[in-house]
This record gives structure tokens, C-alpha cells and sequence, in this order.
């Protein structure tokens, strides 16, 4: 039988010092209270409606239980914001302090998958519908799969050192090979960040801070990435007249695939095109993609070279979506045609994302430093740093030869 963590009493301090009220037993006039007036608007885009914005804020109920409102489907951010307005107006009761939990008596109850809901819950006023998905997808794989829905007292060190010792064994379904430290390290950090939060909010000890992270050699990945050459032996036989604006305009932007996917014709601006915005198709609800912010979560007016302008000029493009019209392309569609081209082309094959790799790449070859490199391709100078530094190496020995 599914076990449910049982329900928290909340209490919260009058003015009257020293004295605690539950609560609960105040009589309520308004269905819900409401602590904080924050609120988060995201936009989405649906088959039917188009784009579309969702509000979300909030509340706690007769019950004590907080909760995340969610109301969906306005037509401008406008609407969204006055229908929170509305309700908060009508249905719920200000509260100038947040209840406080009680959190020693109950937490023995405490279960592992109601608490990683609801600290997913917590996040969406934080993070993007896409990070709080691969959060989810990583405690379901890698947690929930291994623990079940267990009590949290159950997860001792020994438990846990278990737990990390079969992590750091497992195999990557998709490549057979096991995953990289890199990716285990990143994994431990999310369990390491959740099992944090339960303690400041449940005070449940935090076991984990007490299992020390195995070491393995890292094994040195290859960066993939074409010359110009090579994309032009690739480019030179793909005859879709939207995959070879697509393609190019990757190699010649390096921008992340969510930002080109994301393109609307005005955006285009002949000599150069603005990128405000990003494709995901990690999101939660009915929709199958979701447009957010760019990573950085600015706008850019980004210049283009002629040949990305030639290529605009000769692919006038659709809408809503510059490539796609009424829906954006689909992701298994582009990587099946970039695989196949590759192979009629015969060079060697590279993901997708490595063309980013390759521009970067080119430009440095140029002699652009970071700074332009990052604003180019929509980064900061530390990860292009971190990133591409290697790929100065040969630089060295081209200015120590110079200094004699």
C-alpha cells in the first residue's frame, strides 16, 4: 500500500509575546491564506489556444498544508496577473508571518517521495519548467528507483553509501558505458541540495554530508567539431531548403538549438538577429514544448555574417516559428536528418550541439578572444574559459617562438 506523509500542525506568534495560537482554530473567513503576494508568470504554447501564460502563487489551505496555484491558460500576462489579483482579493486572508512547522514531533513520518514533491513544489518560483523536469527525472531514476518510497529515517550513512556505491556502477542505457564522474558528481550535488532542504525544514539529519564521494579516474572526453571544410563537404548535400538554412545557421552562430528553434521572423533582422528566447521540450502539463527565457535570460541583438545573411535572404522563412511555421521542429526529426546527411556526405559524425563546438572553435582560430566569443554565442567568459581553453594550446608555442 502507497504510504502518504501524514498531515503537519502549524503554528504561528501574535504580538502578545511568549504566547502560541494554533492556527487552525482561528475562525476563517476566506477559503485559503496567503503569506507572500510573490507570483511567477510563464508563457507556454499550445496546439489549440497559441501562446499562452500561466500564474502561479502560493497558498495555504484550511488544513495547514501549503500548496503551489496554479492558473493556466491566459491570453496575455495582463489577464493572468488580474485573475491572481482577483482571487487573492476574494479567497484569501493575509497572513503577516509564515506558520512555522513542527517538525521534531512528526518527522519519524516523514516520507521520501511526498518530500521530494513537494521540494520540486518549492522550486517553481525559482527555476525554469525545464530544470525542475531533468530534477524530477534524475530523483526518479536514480532515487525513487533505488529507495522507493521509503522513510527518511531509513536513509543512514550505510544506506546511502549503498545507495552511492550502486550509482557509481551503473551503466548508461543509452551509450553502454558507465556514466561519467562528471555526471556522478552533478547527481550527488542534487541529492546533497534535497536532503539540505529537508533538514533546515524538517530537521531531519542530513546523512549524506557524512558519505564521502568515491573517486574514479575521470576518462578524457574528445571535443567532436568540424573544420569549414568538412561542414561545407557536409552542407554541400543537403538539399532541404529548411535544413540548409537550419544547419548553416547553427555553424555560423554556434547558438544553442532551444534559441534557434525558438526563432519567430522578427527576430531576423538582415544584418543581425535577436535571440530573447528558448525551445523546451521538457515541460509539465498537456503542452509539448514550452518557450522560456535563454539561458542567460537576456536579449541579444546579435550580428551575423554574410553567409548566414545570404542563407536568410534565400530561406524567407514561416510562421509563427521561422523554422517549422505553424509548430517548432521536432528534435528526433532534426537529429535523424543531420545523421543521415552526415553519412551521404561521409564526414565524420558529430552531435548537433558540436557545431556550436566547431564555430567556437573557428573563431578562436581567428584569434577572437573569450569576451567576443561569449557574447556571440550567448555564454559567460568563465565557461567559454572552462569550456574551450584547451583549444588555445597552440597558441603557446606560436607566442613564445615570437618573443625569440
Amino acid at each position: 500500500m502507497r504510504q502518504t506523509a501524514s498531515l503537519l500542525s502549524y503554528t504561528f506568534i501574535l504580538a502578545r509575546p511568549h504566547k502560541l495560537i494554533n492556527l487552525w482554530d482561528l475562525t476563517m473567513t476566506k477559503e485559503f491564506y496567503i503569506v507572500s503576494t510573490a507570483y511567477n508568470i510563464q508563457e507556454r504554447v499550445t496546439a489549440t489556444k497559441g501562446k499562452v501564460y500561466d500564474i502561479y502563487f502560493r497558498i495555504i489551505n484550511k488544513d495547514g498544508k501549503e500548496k503551489l496555484k496554479k492558473m493556466c491558460g491566459f491570453k496575455t500576462k495582463a489577464l493572468a496577473k488580474a485573475a491572481y489579483t482577483d482571487f487573492v482579493a476574494t479567497k484569501c486572508e493575509p497572513l503577516k508571518e509564515k506558520p512555522a512547522r513542527a517538525k521534531d514531533s512528526t518527522k519519524e513520518d516523514l516520507m521520501l517521495e511526498p518530500l521530494i514533491n513537494e521540494y520540486l513544489t518549492s522550486l517553481f518560483n525559482q527555476n525554469k519548467d525545464s530544470t525542475i523536469y531533468n530534477k524530477k527525472h534524475i530523483y526518479q531514476k536514480f532515487v525513487l528507483s533505488y529507495f522507493g518510497n521509503c522513510k527518511m529515517q531509513e536513509l543512514t550513512t550505510d544506506a546511502l553509501y549503498r545507495w552511492q556505491d550502486s550509482i557509481w556502477r551503473m551503466v548508461n542505457d543509452r551509450t553502454g558505458e558507465y556514466y561519467s564522474n562528471k555526471y556522478l558528481i552533478n547527481l550527488r550535488a542534487h541529492f546533497m541540495t534535497f536532503l539540505s532542504w529537508c533538514e533546515s525544514r524538517y530537521n531531519i539529519p542530513n546523512n549524506y554530508a557524512k558519505v564521502k564521494c568515491p573517486a574514479r579516474r575521470a576518462t578524457k572526453k574528445i571535443m567532436s567539431i568540424w573544420t569549414r571544410e568538412q561542414f561545407e563537404q557536409f552542407i554541400a548535400v543537403v538539399d532541404s531548403p529548411l535544413y540548409h538554412a537550419l544547419f548553416t545557421l547553427m555553424f555560423y552562430t554556434g547558438r544553442r538549438k532551444g534559441e534557434i528553434f525558438a526563432l519567430t521572423p522578427q527576430d531576423i533582422k538582415g544584418e543581425s538577429i535577436v535571440f530573447d528566447k528558448s525551445l523546451t521540450r521538457k515541460t509539465f502539463g498537456d503542452s509539448t514544448y514550452n518557450i522560456t527565457t535563454t539561458k542567460e535570460d537576456k536579449v541579444q541583438i546579435v550580428p551575423v555574417c554574410k553567409r548566414v545573411q545570404r542563407e536568410l535572404q534565400a530561406y524567407k522563412g514561416e510562421s509563427p516559428f521561422y523554422f517549422g511555421g505553424d509548430k517548432p521542429l521536432a528534435d528526433n526529426t532534426v537529429r535523424r536528418a543531420f545523421r543521415d546527411y552526415c553519412d551521404k556526405a561521409d564526414v565524420p559524425p558529430i552531435r548537433i550541439h558540436d557545431l556550436r563546438h566547431s564555430f567556437v572553435s573557428m573563431l578562436i582560430h581567428l584569434g577572437a578572444n573569450f569576451m567576443v566569443i561569449a557574447d556571440l554565442i550567448g555564454d559567460t567568459v568563465e565557461q567559454v574559459t572552462k569550456t574551450y581553453g584547451h583549444l588555445y594550446e597552440s597558441d603557446k608555442r606560436i607566442l613564445l617562438d615570437k618573443l625569440g
